[in-house]
């Protein structure tokens, strides 16, 4: 599986180099911006990332702005929020506006916000392969719908219901599916 994309947002360097750092270790592909401005263009760039880590207090803007539009643009990537400047209202903000997956203040303890990140990325994973799925059964809900349509006679009541399926198809799809998302499993 590729790796895990996740941008970070923060006008401090020091900020973004240790972020860096420290997630680069896990293998992550890290992209880092010191700008909204910046950040939006990486965006565009990459069309979009799993996980932003954005600072509240950018110097061209809110963090809260900044992952309100991400959220627009972009509604599958998950949003952790920090600051080093806590209040409640930011917090309310983000997590109602934005979204924000969590609220993180700094100084940040390293192991807990790695942790944070991968289940931030588990969770990504999950909603992911749960559109996969949902893709799988539509499928299958419009190859049955067609075939009932097609073939009134095989209809019978549900608990005792015969239908030919298209095996070839829907073994494919589940093959791709496993493929993608399970590398190396047979």
């Amino acid at each position: 599986m590729a790796k895990h994309t996740i941008l970070i947002v923060d006008d401090e360097v020091n900020i973004l180099n240790s972020l860096s750092r420290l997630l680069r270790v896990e293998e992550y592909e890290v992209i880092t911006a010191e700008s909204i401005a910046d950040a939006m263009e990486k965006l565009k760039k990459e069309g979009g990332v799993d996980l932003i880590l954005s600072d509240n207090r950018l110097s061209d803007g809110q963090g809260t702005d900044f992952l309100v539009k991400a959220k627009q643009l972009y509604p599958d990537t998950i949003r952790i929020l920090f600051t080093g400047y806590p209040d409640l209202d930011s917090a309310i903000s983000a997590i109602n506006k934005g979204q924000v997956y969590r609220y993180i203040t700094k100084p940040w303890n390293n192991d807990e916000l790695k942790m944070v990140v991968k289940q931030a990325l588990d969770y990504y994973d999950v909603l992911r392969d749960n559109k996969v799925l949902l893709n799988i059964a539509k499928q299958q809900s419009q190859m049955l719908t067609a075939m009932e349509t097609k073939y009134p006679q095989a209809k019978v009541e549900a608990d005792k219901s015969l239908y030919i399926i298209d095996e070839k198809r829907v073994s494919e799809t589940l093959e791709e599916f496993l493929k993608k998302y399970y590398p190396g499993q047979k």
